[in-house]
């Protein structure tokens, strides 16, 4: 994947997509109305934790 110019891209947008799933799954097991809010509470749960695909 590093052989391409905009490989990153693509690759951020994949780590973006799994912390998006992430939170909605994290919301609904709170019973939280707004399922998309509190991105940065489950940023800071999984820092460390996750790999990212962009390096």
């Amino acid at each position: 994947y590093l052989l391409s110019p905009i490989a990153k891209q693509w690759l951020n947008r994949i780590d973006w997509y799994v912390i998006e799933r992430l939170t909605l799954f994290w919301n609904k097991k709170k019973n939280k109305r707004k399922k998309h809010t509190r991105v940065g509470e489950v940023m800071k749960l999984t820092n460390g934790k996750l790999k990212k695909l962009a390096v």
